[in-house]
């Protein structure tokens, strides 16, 4: 688990400060407040020292650096990813079990420089990065094209067809996990397979077999997290992180108290989860869900009066400040009472 992150110049920040739950983090925010940047930054430190254990004598500054030029796709050197051209970012991760890492990297090098590393290499939990767009549909062949065309997709796309191409466990699964695809299989009518681990169908209870792209796409997305359960890439408690972007995106909001109960089992195994969101309805949801005991907490992102993007976080839905999710929606009601009422009250 990531229990903490300090920024110094890096991206949209200039300073920040996260100290993280284990269980769900909900980032909210205006665009451009750096939400995604947080996800994909603590997706790259979880995952780039994979690629070290596998081959030993690997430079691990190097490789940090590959990582996070594949998830952020920066122009040029890695350099880019200071803030507002700052001479130097400097990046500290703490992890579970006294781990931890602290690098920076300089404007004009493309390359980092590992001030602290405490046993860093020993964190072996494996995480998912699930994206915006689903990519059941985009699977057959996105990975060797990724791998031999210069394509400006991020990596955590590349890496999340690599974990759904994963076959399923031979094993069968634990009883959280085993009720959770059930879930997810009653939510969409049916369940997605991978055959001959070419291409995705969709098979509905009731009716012929599709192809993915045939199906709809918001049974697309709860059938990513369908495939991941099934091939313990998300194994309650014992995989790595669970990273998800705008997991509301073209979900009918009907499914989404499935997708927020399924969240709040998992965390309730041991699992943590980052979540990123624009939605009210997904963000009320965990409001009304949550018990006194379950570790969520809310990360508000703002830009205070300088255009600094800062950060106030709460276990307490009804103390997020600011919350621009809420703050849209009261407008809206406000806009339609105005409205419903015309000229009375003037």
């Amino acid at each position: 688990m990531i229990d903490s992150v300090s920024l110094t110049n890096f991206t949209a920040f200039k300073s920040l400060d996260l100290k993280c739950s284990k269980g769900i983090n909900i980032f909210i925010g205006a665009n451009s407040t750096g939400k995604s940047h947080l996800l994909k930054l603590m997706y790259a430190l979880c995952s780039a020292n994979k690629q070290v254990n596998a081959q030993i004598d690997e430079n691990p500054a190097r490789i940090l650096a590959d990582k996070l030029k594949g998830v952020f796709k920066p122009e040029g050197k890695i350099g880019r990813l200071c803030h507002n051209n700052a001479q130097k970012s400097i990046v500290q991760a703490d992890f579970t079990g006294a781990r931890a890492i602290e690098f920076a990297f300089s404007i004009d090098l493309d390359e980092i420089l590992v001030i602290n590393d405490l046993d860093y290499l020993a964190y072996d939990q494996i995480p998912v990065f699930i994206t915006p767009k689903e990519m059941l549909s985009s699977f057959p062949g996105f990975s060797s094209l990724y791998l031999q065309r210069e394509i400006t997709i991020d990596e955590t796309y590349f890496d999340l067809c690599q974990a759904l191409e994963m076959p399923k466990l031979r094993d069968k699964p634990d009883k959280v996990t085993d009720h959770l695809i059930d879930c997810i299989k009653a939510a969409c009518g049916g369940e997605f397979l991978l055959i001959k681990q070419q291409r995705f169908y969709y098979k509905p209870n009731k009716g012929i077999m599709l192809e993915a792209e045939l199906s709809a796409e918001g049974f697309r997305k709860l059938g990513m997290l369908q495939r991941l359960l099934q091939n313990g890439r998300i194994s309650p408690g014992k995989s790595g992180p669970l990273f998800w972007d705008e997991p509301e995106a073209n979900l009918n909001p009907k499914l989404v108290k499935t997708i927020v109960t399924i969240l709040i089992e998992l965390s309730r195994s041991g699992h943590q989860i980052f979540l990123a969101t624009h939605d009210y309805v997904l963000l009320k949801w965990f409001d009304l869900l949550m018990q006194p005991d379950d570790n969520i907490t809310f990360h508000a992102l703002y830009q205070n009066d300088e255009g600094r993007i800062e950060l106030n976080s709460t276990d307490d839905y009804l103390k997020i400040c600011p919350n621009a999710i809420d703050d849209a929606y009261a407008e809206l009601v406000d806009q339609e009472i105005a409205h419903s009422m015309g000229d009375l009250g003037k």
